[in-house]
């Protein structure tokens, strides 16, 4: 019986075929199923994103911010118009950078007083958010043909327009050339908009030139589609004079704010973002160039690139794909 058995196992070894040994060479993909390089992130175009960039002198510091701002808006006004919108954010105005570098008023007087000595007018009245925050300007900046009044009323915004008119212009020296709103902000049961909309009429009907300094005009305190419509128009209705704003991302798991690269538009440019070039290798981006509130001395340069360029605004989104975009060919310059 045994040897039956070894038979029958040694017949079964025979027909069964021995295993091959597996080959361990690398597998190389059909040339169909490469993957083929992007020209648009090829070390050429990484490098002429670069040399674009410091064609366009990308602001460092404050100052840098400051003088460009003016030299923008003083532009804009001599070209003709009569609203214009500025938008000056960097470290200590940016209400998203407000976890990193909170509200810092001497920065926005100092804003304030780079603009009144851009605006080519002769007579000049600024309208602050509060009648204490006029006063505490009047007290700080001294500038000839420049007077301040507070824009809000006790009533509320939109209660009493009459008062805003008799504020900004009744009371004022002389009848002004111009009005520069300083930051207005809609707020919850205080729609500040009404009154900036009353004080734009006026200034029309006495060819004054309006600028709005920092608005935060949202429509989220609108109530109904006819009013929100209403408000957007009058948004609408002003052309971008300046802007300049830093684009930031948080370093986890600390939650600090680092700088990626910053957005800005000029009147005798066009919309323009800038991706920072890492010189690690990680993101050290850091908002000290800027001066205060970190102090005097700041940061260091940072070298940029130039993500995009337009004539129209980006939305959110937009901003953030061609950011994105920014960020891979800052990878390839770093790479390099």
């Amino acid at each position: 019986m045994r040897a039956i058995i070894l038979v029958i196992l040694t017949s079964i070894r025979a027909w069964t075929p021995s295993p091959r040994p597996r080959r361990c060479n690398a597998l190389r993909a059909h040339p169909a199923f490469k993957q083929k390089k992007d020209p648009k992130y090829s070390l050429e175009a990484a490098v002429e994103a670069g040399e674009a960039a410091q064609r366009a002198s990308v602001p460092q510091s404050f100052d840098d911010v400051l003088d460009e701002m003016g030299a923008s808006v003083g532009a804009a006004l001599d070209s003709g118009g009569a609203r214009f919108l500025v938008e000056c954010l960097p470290p200590g105005l940016n209400p998203e950078l407000e976890m990193t570098c909170p509200y810092d008023p001497s920065r926005e007087l100092a804003v304030v007083q780079a603009l009144l000595n851009a605006i080519p007018r002769r007579v000049i009245r600024v309208a602050c958010p509060s009648a204490g925050d006029a006063a505490m300007a009047a007290r700080a900046l001294d500038i000839e043909g420049c007077s301040f009044c507070g824009l809000s009323s006790a009533p509320g915004a939109g209660k009493d327009p009459a008062g805003v008119v008799k504020r900004v212009f009744g009371k004022a020296p002389d009848v002004p050339d111009c009005v520069l709103v300083v930051r207005p902000r809609n707020s919850v049961g205080d729609p500040v908009i009404e009154d900036v909309m009353t004080c734009a009429e006026a200034a029309g009907g006495v060819g004054a030139s309006v600028v709005l300094l920092n608005p935060d005009l949202g429509m989220k305190v609108a109530l109904g589609i006819h009013q929100k419509d209403r408000w957007a128009a009058f948004v609408r209705s002003f052309a971008p004079a300046y802007h300049f704003s830093n684009w930031c991302a948080f370093a986890r798991p600390s939650c600090r704010q680092i700088e990626r690269g910053l957005v800005r538009y000029t009147h005798s440019g066009q919309w323009e973002g800038f991706h920072a070039i890492p010189q690690l290798d990680e993101f050290n981006g850091d908002l000290k160039r800027y001066g205060r509130p970190f102090g005097a001395e700041g940061a260091p340069p940072m070298p940029f690139l130039r993500a995009f360029g337009g004539a129209e605004r980006l939305s959110r989104d937009d901003l953030a794909r061609e950011m994105k975009h920014g960020a891979k060919l800052a990878k390839v310059l770093r790479a390099a």
